[in-house]
């Protein structure tokens, strides 16, 4: 998906905060801090939730959470003074404080051989299926594909169709996303019949044609030392 605010897209499928269509440099921490103040709206968030959420089951101080704060204000061009993007709220937290606009996303191409497809992924007894553009998966209801397991991240992975093909790509979790036995370092593309690995969690990919049967099955391993 990707959101417009000021001069400003920031793109959570790519991972990229873009301004006048060039990238716009973030360290991880500091995207990280960004996607979630936007996803919360305008709503202010307490320091305590955003060191949880950047630095999970890690002890670190404000003085950390802060330093991420002035890199992401110095990359926005932003003031605490007069903040345009981030608002700080005394003696509590942040708060994204900018218009937010969807950007219209391209309509996808066709799928394998001309015809429309549908992709689902399976995990334990529920099959879900995947919609056009980005599918979050991971450990919240707000995900596309909710995966309730304790080593999945909130904000675990995304699968994102279109122009005929799957692509899964990892969103920094904490234990890793796997496909083929290895890790997902940048966007892989998935076949149908694929087994993928969300931290232990084990899900398989399938992609239908309309009207046909599912496509041509592909081996997979899963991580060493999951399962």
């Amino acid at each position: 998906m990707r959101t417009c605010f000021g001069e400003f897209v920031l793109d959570d499928v790519e991972k990229q905060l873009l301004r006048g269509g060039a990238a716009v440099h973030l360290t991880p921490k500091a995207y990280a801090l960004l996607l979630y103040l936007v996803e919360q709206g305008h709503r202010a968030v307490s320091k305590a939730e955003l060191l949880e959420h950047l630095w999970p089951q890690t002890f670190v101080t404000e003085a950390a959470l802060t330093s991420v704060i002035k890199e992401l204000r110095h990359a926005l061009g932003d003031s605490p003074k007069r903040p345009r993007f981030v608002r700080g709220v005394r003696g509590f937290g942040y708060a994204f404080c900018a218009d937010l606009q969807p950007v219209a996303e391209p309509a996808p191409a066709p799928g394998p051989g001309g015809g429309a497809f549908e992709c689902r992924v399976v995990w334990r007894n529920r099959e879900l299926t995947l919609s056009d553009g980005a599918n979050l998966l991971g450990r919240t209801h707000e995900a596309a594909v909710w995966v309730e397991d304790a080593s999945v991240s909130r904000h675990h992975a995304v699968i994102r169709i279109g122009g005929g093909r799957a692509v899964i790509e990892d969103c920094g979790s904490k234990n890793g996303t796997f496909l083929h036995g290895a890790r997902v370092l940048q966007p892989r593309e998935l076949a149908s019949g694929d087994e993928f690995w969300l931290g232990r969690a084990c899900l398989l990919f399938l992609c239908f044609e309309a009207g046909g049967s599912t496509g041509s099955v592909s081996s997979s391993d899963g991580p060493e030392g999951h399962g």
